[in-house]
């Protein structure tokens, strides 16, 4: 089987799935995409083992301030037509399926007109015009766009789905974000977490992270903090104001923070006049930063280590798809508390293998955070709980087959003139 996959970046959702299903099964995968990505880091197996196929980036990739939203359903065509003119000049390119993310539209329209082949769309998730996502933080200044945006970013969603013969999504509330009408379409997959990397244990001394000795005293608890974006929609500030309150209580504390200041998802950039969420909220709050280690954003092999180092990971996100790094510090054993979610309750089950407080309520969190540090043995279950969870459902090996499955049984329709 040869396997097309179209992305904005590599490896995102697809780089490991295609190199798993090269070393399982032996899967030819190539990659039309405009850059390579550092969240998360391709690897050096990934580089040398799969097919990459680059690109010129797109005027929205080289601009800092993106898409205006009105103009989105036109750069979709754009970006639709730059891949299908990327496959007319690659005439040795000629796979059995194409799997494309259909987070802002999957790049497909045109490609029948070159491949006879059946396409399935990645569809990440469909936004919502209130009460989710970035429409969620009804707490921070209103946004002129916040009506209007949902519908612009939808529309090339829905037009890829239309046009697929196939779509998956990561998780179940994922896949039901989408309207009823198309969810007969859409099957929940999860990609799967690499659960060796991801794993309990003690974290090697010194503790190095992009290249540096993180020098951490005796004695010091360590909570954990990681987002893409250290932007709103994943509880940045709100994070802040945990971290603030549990300080007031106890002074041994040491907050590893990671992830980068670019704002990905909303308009944080309307709220604040700033570029910076995080600048944004650290100018406006009276912190300890004595007490904070930003590391920007690193190799997951250091991240692994990190969470090792942590005894307490914090996950306060918004309705909206959830990350990579509530299911590696789940993974690594480590308690998790995070905001009491629906996308979140399809992971966590509360008290049982994670905790659950609600997003807004500072003081609640705060005070269970301080009850995990301060009785780490009364927490001990929920992490191999935890552990146990991810090991079941989520792992490499539990979540890799039936994807390999799914796709098979796509090409294999097209092949019978089934589908």
């Amino acid at each position: 089987m040869h396997v097309l996959f179209l992305h904005d970046a590599f490896p995102a959702q697809f780089g490991r799935l295609g190199l798993e299903l090269k070393r399982r099964y032996g899967w030819r995968c190539s990659y039309l995409v405009q850059q390579l990505s550092s969240c998360p880091t391709p690897s050096r197996e990934m580089l040398e083992s799969l097919e990459i196929h680059q690109l010129p980036l797109s005027a929205d990739h080289r601009s800092n301030d993106g898409i205006p939203w009105p103009q989105i359903f036109g750069a979709y065509l754009e970006q639709c037509a730059t891949v299908a003119e990327a496959m007319r000049a690659r005439p040795g390119l000629r796979p059995d399926l194409v799997v494309a993310h259909g987070g802002r539209g999957a790049p497909t329209l045109f490609l029948r007109d070159h491949l006879d082949v059946p396409i399935i769309v990645y569809c990440e998730y469909y936004f919502a015009t209130s009460h989710r996502d970035i429409s969620y933080r009804i707490d921070l200044p209103p946004a002129e766009p916040a009506p209007f945006f949902p519908r612009c970013i939808n529309a090339p969603t829905l037009a890829a789905l239309a046009d697929c013969d196939a779509g998956y999504s990561a998780t179940r509330w994922q896949r039901d974000s989408f309207p009823e009408r198309f969810r007969p379409r859409i099957e929940a997959l999860f990609d799967g977490i690499d659960i060796d990397l991801y794993r309990p244990g003690p974290p090697p001394s010194p503790l190095i992270v992009g290249g540096k000795e993180l020098a951490i005293p005796a004695g010091t608890k360590v909570v954990t903090f990681v987002s893409r974006g250290l932007e709103s929609i994943r509880g940045f500030d709100l994070f802040m104001e945990v971290a603030g309150r549990i300080l007031r209580e106890r002074s041994d504390v040491l907050f590893l923070v990671v992830g980068g200041e670019e704002i990905h998802y909303g308009w944080d950039k309307l709220h604040t006049g700033s570029p910076s969420f995080k600048r944004w909220v650290l100018d406006r709050g009276d912190h300890d930063l004595s007490k904070f280690v930003f590391t920007g954003r690193i190799l997951p092999e250091d991240l692994a280590d990190l969470l090792r180092r942590s005894d307490l990971h914090l996950y306060l996100t918004a309705p909206f798809v959830v990350s990579w790094s509530l299911f590696n510090a789940m993974a690594t054993g480590l308690p998790v508390l995070a905001s009491d979610v629906a996308p979140v309750r399809e992971i966590i089950e509360p008290g049982v293998n994670g905790l659950l407080e609600p997003l807004f309520d500072v003081d609640r969190l705060a005070a269970t955070a301080l009850a995990v540090l301060a009785r780490p043995g009364d927490y001990e279950g929920i992490g191999r709980e935890a552990r146990r969870t991810i090991e079941a459902r989520y792992s490499l090996d539990v979540c890799i087959p039936p994807i390999r499955d799914f796709l098979d049984r796509v090409a294999g329709a097209s092949r019978s003139g089934a589908g």
